[in-house]
């Protein structure tokens, strides 16, 4: 009896891993016929480029597509394909509508908003992040249109905390929101941040040179990124770089650096120093610390110095990431803060549109440490974005959107 037992129950499993098996789904090509192509430098190639479910499979540079029958055929004769942007600096979850209704209406909004304007992936920089986790989940199971959601924790010291909490009903630390003092166990309150989903640290304020140096170590142990804000006061813009971070932000601030005396925020930063500047930039060049320059939020406070310091970035070859740090609900219909930002690298800090396409593309990807994204290749992401002109030959052409595909979902304009 009992090995008849076990017979059956050997055949059952059998029979549901058959089945099982046999109601594997086929994987869905679809193949973009006839565009024009931007490589990794923004030249353009014609040919097709072939999607497996969300995965870019192959480019093609003819016309055979044998190989692919039964595929979906999209014609984008005449269209200009390049990958989809990233915003570097976004803030979707701050000061979240303690109204859910209105929250979610606010949140689905900008999502979807970024999704038309051609923006697959974004980098949240403080936010949280139980709301956050459950945005990035629903764009990864493509359940909302939105771009993919990378977010960070809030390391900051007690000054910080004592003086925001006032204007806030959080009262106290998160593993997304952490105060910092000499004290702390950052080893521990890594991995708490890490527990909450995050992707990387950011630095924000009231911290010493020595602790930034502290996290920055024990966040790339814990393989996280850390990311900063350019002046931390007390710890310097040079102090920042030298602790090498991934990314610094708000271009605007590198000019405290150049202070006599104590850095203070609380007062106007100085008048550039060039010499000093160019040492500061050329050492974040040595530690591939990329800008997260911030221009059109800057240029809106009226901290014009960020688009100086950004020219003499990309001149000496420190990378450049687009980040707005600007509500995308705030602009009119047709443009969003990134088109803003982009079309800024081209008229005031001398980059050419190949240049500033690249810094809202690879070099956004690498900001967040993305590998899997950022350039049209066999075996990257299906993130992709299709115009109807040229956006190399005229930047606002970026604007004139077709299509924007993120992994392998398809979104038209509304």
């Amino acid at each position: 009896m009992k090995k008849e037992i076990v017979l059956f129950f050997l055949v059952f499993i059998c029979t549901v891993l058959t089945v099982h098996a046999q109601r594997k789904e086929i994987a869905k090509v679809t193949i973009l016929k006839n565009g024009f192509i931007f490589d990794d430098k923004f030249e353009l190639h014609k040919g097709s480029i072939v999607i497996t479910d969300a995965t870019i499979t192959a480019i093609l540079y003819d016309d055979n597509l044998t190989d692919y029958i039964g595929a979906i055929i999209i014609d984008i004769t005449g269209k200009y394909v390049l990958p989809g942007l990233t915003d570097t600096h976004v803030h979707l979850a701050t000061a979240p509508d303690p109204d859910r209704e209105k929250n979610a209406k606010y949140m689905n909004d900008q999502l979807s908003r970024m999704i038309d304007a051609g923006i697959t992936t974004v980098r949240d920089m403080t936010g949280n992040a139980i709301i956050l986790a459950d945005y990035k989940r629903a764009s990864n199971l493509n359940q909302i249109p939105a771009p993919s959601i990378f977010y960070a924790a809030q390391f900051a010291g007690p000054a910080y905390f004592t003086l925001m909490r006032k204007h806030s009903k959080e009262d106290k630390d998160t593993p997304w929101e952490r105060t910092i003092t000499d004290t702390t166990d950052i080893k521990m309150a890594v991995a708490e941040a890490k527990g909450a989903g995050v992707t990387g640290i950011k630095i924000y304020n009231d911290l010493s040179p020595r602790i930034v140096k502290k996290i920055v170590k024990e966040a790339n142990r814990q393989k996280l990124q850390c990311w900063s804000h350019a002046a931390v006061f007390p710890a310097t813009p040079t102090a920042v770089a030298g602790a090498k971070v991934n990314s610094m932000s708000h271009a605007f601030d590198i000019p405290y650096d150049f202070s006599e005396g104590k850095m203070d925020h609380h007062k106007k930063p100085p008048a550039i120093d060039t010499l000093k500047m160019n040492k500061l930039l050329r050492l974040m060049k040595a530690n591939a610390v990329i800008l997260d320059a911030t221009n059109y939020m800057g240029t809106n406070n009226n901290f014009f110095d960020g688009m100086k310091v950004t020219k003499r970035a990309h001149e000496l070859g420190v990378r450049v990431s687009t980040g707005t740090d600007w509500p995308y609900l705030f602009e009119e219909a047709g443009t969003t803060p990134l088109f803003k930002e982009i079309k800024i690298l081209t008229t005031d800090c001398n980059f050419s549109n190949r240049d500033a396409l690249i810094s809202a593309t690879k070099i956004g990807a690498e900001s967040i440490g993305l590998k899997d994204r950022g350039v049209l290749e066999a075996g990257k992401r299906a993130d992709i974005y299709i115009t109807n002109s040229d956006p190399v030959q005229n930047i606002e052409n970026l604007k004139d959107g077709f299509m924007t595909i993120k992994s392998g979902i398809i979104y038209t304009k509304k």
